[in-house]
């Protein structure tokens, strides 16, 4: 075991960013309130500290189920007890290997958990995330639990989720949810209408409508009144199969129960959804046909009434919100032209209904009723009703073309305790009301302790106004100057308009306010991808001129890139700031062939040229490198000299900025790696030591930690490796040696994520890797690492840059 260096750890707050799926509270424990996510776990509201905490943190990422949950429950007669199902699962390649989940169950409100298999897909981030609630609990029998999976129909377990059985729902694949009456008998299951493979359960899968081919859905809600053991439809009203649909037919999204009432939401997918192959219209980016139903019961506890209730669009507010449809048999109706999703109810107010739509165009809407549903009054749209009082910085309505940021609002509840408490999801955090009974209500994101972005690389600055500069998914980045203060809009242009999903960046060591990112385009269209450099330390940034005319591929890629949300691929910066190298991406991945290099700052451009040992250019002609992949970095001493890496470990070096690079051979005990992707997708990172010319370590996963020496003038490389065979280093960063050094002039500390002599962890080195101190606990293992990185100001801080939980950074504790 190694030595334990204590440390203290905390988020570097952005907060929120990131899809929060559900909510869940408690209905006979108050202030129990947990939401869970896409990618970053679950948490629990402290209604004293006003602050969410994960309950994930003990995570590490060789095993990374809970960061992705699916489906959250409480058992209201043991008010401890929560189970989370989670699962990271792909479809299979290999089907020999089994799918299977995780089912984690804790009886102390999430401090600790035991854990059971799941043997079926499960994953929190795959299509059908909003959908809910997915798991719930039989009340006459805690061992008795209904699992509403999203590829392998409903599911049940009699043991606790030992073990699973599914039932009967007419070949149902692909389900949304799950309800469970209190007396255990009458169950009511939601599906996407899909088969385990895919397809529509219904025989006659196509439909003509005025002349056009529509493909439907089989049947989408079912009722038991058997616990399961038969089921039948149970018919929505008014379900049109609409033209514009690319697959037509409405889904349910959620639930909610009042004693009397069972509610269901419904939405159908739109006409421009981007998840169709997957069938499910929660998450789709466009819905339609929306609707909201109201079930009653009779005296025997089965549903004998089916109301519509859908709330009538303003048409004043929102113009294009109705559109007409022609149905099968000719006749026309109308239809909205977005879904319904988040529903809730409160014991505390009888009658008291919230409802919320989904995927509006010009942005979602919340409802409230107080005649259960009867009549509605909205309470928010936009900036035009309601009231939203922003939090964090890059919230506000400046920062997002002038119009309220909410959208994906796909889950909303009211505190059951108290009818004027509400939240409500989006996929950038989730949001507060405590006046909801009021005429005029107003809503605050409220994120604190909840950082859920995917934060892809992280530097630590050594001068200059930015401490941190942070590179994150969604949200572009955020230059911090003070390190427990949320930052302002600083990755936009000159109108606020922000740019998004950064890969990497670069800077100069001498002039750290000189920094270049490679950004995204937002979805909105009015950033494009590219590169974006700034002077003035993320303060404002410039978009340089991009490189048309040098290649048809090269075109080809950079029309790509200008379009929303497309990686803009991997960029170096050398120490005078004149010498780019841009490699262009290709998805993941960065192609030899779409390499550009600018000895000006980045006004014009060139395509690099390569040369194999032997001498020959390789990528002159662009089919002779198709397969070949070029990641560059940046000497930080001397500015003609840059390094590149590409596949199965091939290693280039520049000595004329970046212009012509020449293959370098390796020793032979350097395993093969593939260092030429892009956005996490492989478990390496590369560090250049400043202060010094040609000198590199190489974090490359299971064949550990390296250090590679470049003598331009000797024309000779040494590598010499840190770490012992057999173990393993993920992500690498250097920092301040010691206290009061120099950070230039010293050698540097060794921050790795690694398993070193069989244990997980975090690792600091104070003497260039001969011995190592552990710098965390069991319970601070932070889910997923994409990036590490020492400060270069105070020593023995550090940063993380998480998939899971946000950017930290780890101070040892005094």
């Amino acid at each position: 075991m190694h030595k334990q260096i204590p440390y203290n750890y905390k988020n570097l707050p952005i907060p929120g960013g990131g899809y929060v799926t559900g909510f869940l509270f408690s209905h006979t424990h108050p202030d129990t309130l947990y939401l869970r996510t896409d990618i970053g776990g679950f948490y629990k509201f402290d209604y004293t500290s006003q602050k969410w905490h994960s309950l994930i943190d003990h995570v590490d990422m060789t095993r990374l189920d809970e960061t992705y949950p699916t489906a959250l429950a409480i058992d209201d007669t043991h008010p401890g007890r929560l189970m989370a199902v989670c699962g990271i699962n792909t479809l299979e390649k290999e089907p020999s290997v089994p799918r299977q989940g995780l089912l984690a169950i804790s009886e102390d409100f999430g401090q600790s958990f035991t854990y059971e298999t799941v043997p079926y897909f499960v994953h929190g981030n795959w299509n059908g995330r909003g959908t809910g609630l997915r798991l719930c609990v039989d009340s006459t029998d805690s061992n008795t639990l209904y699992f509403a999976s999203q590829k392998d129909g409903l599911l049940k377990s009699c043991d606790l989720g030992k073990t699973w059985q599914p039932l009967p729902v007419a070949n149902q694949g692909y389900m949304t949810l799950v309800w469970v009456s209190r007396d255990g008998q009458t169950i009511v299951a939601g599906s996407a209408g899909l088969d385990k493979e895919g397809n529509p359960t219904d025989c006659h899968q196509e439909v003509s409508i005025n002349g056009e081919v529509v493909t439907k859905r089989g049947h989408t809600l079912y009722v038991s009144y058997n616990k399961g053991v038969s089921f039948q439809e149970l018919e929505i009203p008014e379900n049109h199969f609409v033209s514009d649909s690319k697959l037509s037919g409405l889904v349910p999204q959620r639930y909610d129960y009042d004693g009397t009432y069972l509610y269901v939401t419904f939405a159908m997918t739109g006409r421009r959804s981007y998840v169709i192959p997957n069938g499910y219209s929660c998450d789709s980016g466009d819905t339609i046909a929306g609707k909201v139903i109201r079930f009653e019961f009779d005296s025997l506890g089965r549903i004998s009434k089916a109301t519509d209730i859908t709330p009538t669009p303003d048409t004043v507010l929102s113009p294009t919100s109705i559109n007409k449809g022609t149905g099968v048999d000719g006749s026309t109706f109308t239809f909205l032209d977005y879904g319904f999703s988040g529903i809730s109810s409160c014991k505390e107010k009888p009658g008291l209904l919230v409802c919320s739509t989904l995927c509006k165009d010009d942005g979602d809407m919340i409802y409230r009723s107080t005649d259960y549903g009867n009549s509605w009054q909205p309470i928010l749209f936009d900036l035009k009703i309601g009231r939203m009082d922003f939090r964090a910085p890059y919230m506000r309505p400046e920062c997002n073309g002038g119009h309220n940021l909410i959208h994906w609002l796909s889950d909303i509840k009211i505190n059951p305790f108290d009818p004027n408490e509400l939240w409500f999801n989006s996929g950038t955090g989730v949001f507060v009301t405590h006046n909801l009974l009021d005429e005029t209500v107003v809503f605050s994101d409220w994120c604190d302790g909840l950082e859920e972005t995917v934060h892809l690389n992280i530097y630590g600055l050594p001068s200059g106004r930015v401490q941190v500069l942070d590179i994150l998914g969604d949200l572009g980045g955020f230059a911090f100057t003070d390190l427990d203060t949320p930052c302002p809009n600083s990755f936009a242009d000159a109108e606020g308009n922000r740019y998004i999903t950064c890969i990497n960046a670069d800077f100069s060591d001498p002039n750290p306010d000189t920094i270049i990112v490679t950004p995204r385009g937002n979805w909105t269209g009015k950033t494009k991808g590219g590169l974006i450099l700034t002077t003035d330390g993320c303060q404002t940034f410039n978009r340089l001129p991009m490189p048309f005319g040098i290649s048809e591929r090269i075109d080809e890629l950079l029309h790509h890139i200008e379009h929303p949300n497309v990686n803009s691929g991997w960029v170096a910066m050398s120490s005078d700031a004149q010498n780019i190298v841009w490699s262009i991406a290709e998805n993941i991945s960065l192609p030899m062939n779409a390499v550009v290099c600018s000895q000006d700052g980045g006004q014009t451009w060139k395509k690099i040229k390569v040369f194999d040992e032997d001498g020959m250019q390789v990528n002159e002609k662009d089919e002779t490198c198709n397969n070949m992949l070029f990641k560059a970095f940046s000497d930080r001493l001397n500015p003609d000299l840059m390094y590149a890496f590409g596949l199965d470990s091939h290693f280039y070096v520049s000595t004329d900025g970046g212009q012509s690079f020449y293959e370098k051979s390796l020793a032979p005990t350097f395993d093969k790696v593939n260092f030429g992707l892009i956005d996490c997708a492989n478990k390496t990172e590369i560090r250049v030591e400043s202060g010094k010319e040609g000198v590199l370590y190489l974090a490359v996963a299971q064949e550990g930690l390296w250090k590679m020496k470049v003598d331009v003038e000797a024309d000779s490389i040494s590598l010499k490796r840190l770490t012992p065979v057999g173990d393993s280093v993920y992500r690498l960063g250097l920092g301040l040696l010691r206290e009061g050094g120099d950070y230039f002039a010293e050698n540097k500390a060794l921050y790795v994520c690694a398993k070193l002599d069989g244990e997980y962890g975090f690792f600091r080195s104070l003497d260039d890797g001969q011995t190592w101190d552990r710098i965390n606990t069991d319970q601070q293992m932070f889910g997923d690492i994409n990036s590490i990185d020492g400060d270069c100001r105070k020593f023995g801080r550090f940063y993380l840059a998480t998939g899971s939980l946000g950017a930290k950074y780890g101070d040892m504790k005094e």
